[in-house]
């Protein structure tokens, strides 16, 4: 991977743009760790004018930048087209990287050697895993345009902020409205897990599959945790409220982790999981979906934008995640989508936050959104013409004083690294539902969770 790495960054215009991080008014070169002095003026060049937005604009436009990203296939082609665009208005050089599925390792192997794309996408990390590389951004001129719903997301403990988000992903429960009209089910009067439960029972009833997870793809798989586990164990109202205890190191596994892999365990035996779970990626339950062959998918909104991609003109959409009692409320998890923040070390700043102050542009930020049918992040962003932000608006009509927010499960209560493991535990469930798989699933959590808990305090 390293030498996939060289190979990719060989031939790369480094441009002699050495502003560093903070490159603003109110930056400390202190905070950013980095050199802020002027580069010295080559032989036969005319001295700096007084014009000092005329200056950074000519600096900017002769850098050459190195951006990665988490898009694939057409969402990938799409963003190239944005991309294009920058480089035809600005003249900067955008060499654009997407590795796929292999983003997360390339992108610790990239920071182990400390050689890190100038502009990168964070993927959900930006404060957990990402801000010691980062510069601070909030001397930005799109700072002040952060819906408050974003802030809480990607706003460290300083105060600081190290990314544009130009979107906000919602994970909840996306159905087919087509299934469950003829399964007699309002998706509306789906309040706790005992109303979802029935609507599964009906759209069984149908020789219909009620959940489909593509555990193919262990994001799938770790993602229905990541739903079922917020239900039981951290939302308002939840029936075993443990946020505090999961996040200090206290949390009781057995007393409390069983029940929620024991919910699970009973969804397999009850047959309301795909039998084709180890099998199917998330394409084939993206299909099932649009093609109402299920009931639901746990997800987030991209997965809306993909179903009716891959099954044109589906009528699909989406509600919060059911509470586990009846005074509970219903949840929505609320993540970074589309962020993307500077390395503090790039010789190329100036470059790099013209490329973020392209991207938070109204027009240029909503052609992102609609990509994969995020939520804006910045308050001037108006999407409500794209189908998979219309439907998430509608549930929060249709729950109004009923609904929760809160940060996605892993990333708020769990240690960093738990993601994989919350896919093996899944996994373990739905390959052996007995009480043996149950307490051997959560056994795998208790021990990485403690592992990974112990690991992050001692850093």
């Amino acid at each position: 991977m390293k030498k996939s790495i060289a190979i990719l960054l060989t031939g790369m215009l480094m441009a002699g743009l050495l502003s560093g991080c903070g490159g603003g008014a109110d930056s400390s070169s202190e905070d950013a760790g980095v050199d802020t002095a002027p580069a010295a003026v080559a032989e036969g060049e005319k001295e700096p004018q007084a014009d000092a937005g005329a200056e950074k604009e000519a600096d900017a436009a002769s850098g050459s930048i190195e951006v990665e990203v988490t898009f694939t296939d057409q969402d990938l082609e799409k963003f190239q087209t944005i991309v294009n665009d920058f480089v035809a208005e600005s003249g900067i050089n955008v060499e654009l990287v997407a590795p796929g599925a292999d983003y997360e390792t390339v992108m610790k192997t990239r920071m182990a050697s400390g050689d890190l794309p100038d502009v990168w996408e964070t993927h959900g990390w930006s404060v957990m895993r990402y801000s010691e590389y980062l510069c601070p951004l909030n001397d930005q001129p799109w700072f002040d345009k952060i819906d408050p719903a974003a802030m809480g997301v990607v706003e460290a403990s300083d105060g600081n902020i190290y990314v544009l988000p130009v979107s906000q992903v919602v994970s909840g429960v996306i159905y087919n409205a087509d299934t469950l009209k003829e399964a007699g089910v309002n998706p509306e009067d789906i309040r706790t897990l005992e109303d979802f439960e029935a609507a599964c029972e009906k759209i069984k009833a149908l020789g219909k599959t009620p959940i489909h997870i593509g555990g193919k793809d262990s994001g799938n798989a770790a993602g229905f945790l990541g739903s079922i586990a917020p239900a039981m164990l951290t939302d308002e109202g939840c029936i075993y409220p443990n946020g505090d205890e999961l996040k200090n190191g206290t949390f009781d596994w057995e007393q409390y982790g069983t029940p929620v892999m024991q919910k699970i365990a009973d969804y397999v035996n009850n047959g309301y999981i795909n039998v084709d779970f180890t099998t199917a990626d998330t394409k084939t339950m993206q299909t099932a979906l649009g093609a109402g062959d299920c009931g639901f998918v746990f997800r987030n909104t991209p997965n809306i934008v993909n179903a009716r991609n891959y099954v044109e003109g589906c009528n699909v959409g989406i509600i919060p995640i059911p509470s586990s009692t009846e005074e509970g409320k219903s949840s929505f998890r609320i993540g970074e989508g589309t962020c993307l923040g500077i390395w503090k070390d790039t010789e190329n700043y100036d470059a790099a936050a013209a490329f973020l102050e392209y991207l938070a542009r109204p027009e240029v930020a909503k052609e992102i959104c609609l990509i994969n049918g995020s939520v804006p992040a910045l308050l001037d962003v108006n999407v409500d013409d794209d189908y998979a932000v219309t439907a998430f608006h509608t549930a929060q009509e249709q729950f109004g004083g009923d609904l929760y927010y809160d940060n996605i499960f892993d990333r708020e209560y769990f240690p960093s690294g738990m993601w994989g493991v919350m896919a093996d535990s899944v996994t373990e469930v739905v390959m052996d539902p007995t009480e043996a798989g149950v307490a051997s699933s959560v056994k795998l959590l208790e021990e990485n969770y403690l592992d990974k808990y112990a690991e992050a305090k001692s850093q």
